[in-house]
């Protein structure tokens, strides 16, 4: 048998953790994986060659494929030296901004998640001193497979690992809510920078659903973790990406509000209409939590005063070509409306806000 055919023996704790591994990627058998999941059991104090090479080679296919399917393949402009360059993600990056490189971190999550269970340790730590951008990514992929099991869900909430993790935060902002959101500056260079334009459509989609779903919220305390989540982490988040020239990489804000405000009338009902359990006494309470709940239609104040410093840069005037990046996607996004639409729904909740 040839070598590229060879079959790699590997243990059953092996074994259990590629499977925990390729469950990661949705390509497990979900109750093959929770099984696993479930259960103790001793961890061995290495890994052999033939499991280490296996989990080398998913994870590498397993977070290429991830990036291209959630918009790496979309042929779409993104500033580079403050130009726009189209194309898709391997078109626009060089290589050194493609090349990803994991650290031992990532094999000793897979052992910690394969071995044991999320309250096996008081330790909140998960070590990742050092993370890589694609040990971020990864991470970020664990706790989103698992975040629907509530026992994984409240473990991992809580660890470092997973609190400081910028990806974690843009996509579950409200699960991180009793923390300051992270460091964003790190994901407007390199590595991670590609990647973010690659996640530009998955971050749309995401908070698209999550904007849907608050009018299913009824209790108050739900929904203001949610809304004080989302309203640290776009305001860090915008006011990251306009300090690194970079605001094309807040398309999935102004694309999220296109859609989520779409109706010619939208009402603040529609955010949080459902509220009726364990209401806060005070209203100065119920208040903020409601203008939190709004925090992405709130969003649309700071992405038109980025449309009104656009339309001043003229022609000869350095960014010229960023400026109009932005301007032709909040012309597209009817961004002037969209802005009209979010100031009236503010207004529904706080007539005295002016």
């Amino acid at each position: 048998m040839s070598a590229v055919g060879a079959v790699k023996a590997v243990s059953k704790f092996e074994h259990d953790l590629l499977v925990v591994l390729r469950h990661v990627f949705g390509r497990a058998a979900p109750h093959q994986a929770q099984a696993i999941l479930a259960a103790r059991q001793p961890a061995p104090k290495c890994l052999s060659r033939a499991c280490v090479e296996l989990v080398k080679d998913t994870l590498a296919k397993g977070i290429v494929l991830y990036l291209v399917r959630a918009g790496g393949w979309r042929n779409e402009p993104f500033l580079k030296d403050g130009e726009p360059v189209g194309g898709r993600v391997w078109d626009r990056a060089p290589l050194p901004m493609r090349r990803l490189v994991f650290s031992r971190s990532v094999v000793e999550l897979l052992i910690w998640l394969t071995a044991e269970r999320p309250d096996a340790s008081n330790d909140r730590r998960l070590h990742c001193p050092d993370p890589t951008a694609a040990d971020e990514l990864f991470f970020t992929l664990v706790y989103d497979r698992l975040r629907g099991d509530p026992d994984w869900h409240a473990g991992l909430r809580i660890r470092t690992a997973f609190v400081k993790n910028p990806y974690c935060w843009l996509l579950s902002p409200g699960d991180f809510a009793e923390s300051s959101p992270p460091d964003f500056a790190p994901l407007f260079t390199g590595a991670r920078a590609a990647m973010l334009e690659c996640l530009q459509p998955e971050l749309a989609r995401r908070w698209i659903a999550s904007e849907r779903a608050k009018r299913t919220i009824a209790d108050w305390s739900e929904m203001k973790r949610q809304g004080a989540g989302e309203a640290a982490m776009l305001e860090r988040y915008l006011a990251t990406a306009e300090a690194a020239g970079r605001i094309d990489l807040a398309r999935c804000v102004l694309r999220t509000l296109a859609v989520t405000l779409a109706l010619p009338a939208p009402d603040a009902a529609d955010w949080v209409g459902g509220l009726e359990l364990n209401a806060p006494p005070r209203l100065a309470d119920r208040l903020a939590i409601q203008r939190d709940a709004l925090a992405f239609p709130r969003q649309m104040e700071t992405l038109a005063r980025w449309d009104r410093a656009a339309r001043a840069v003229g022609y000869f005037d350095e960014g010229y070509a960023a400026s109009q990046l932005w301007k032709e996607a909040f012309e597209a996004a009817n961004g002037t409306e969209l802005l009209a639409k979010s100031k009236r729904m503010l207004d529904q909740l706080d007539p005295l806000r002016n």
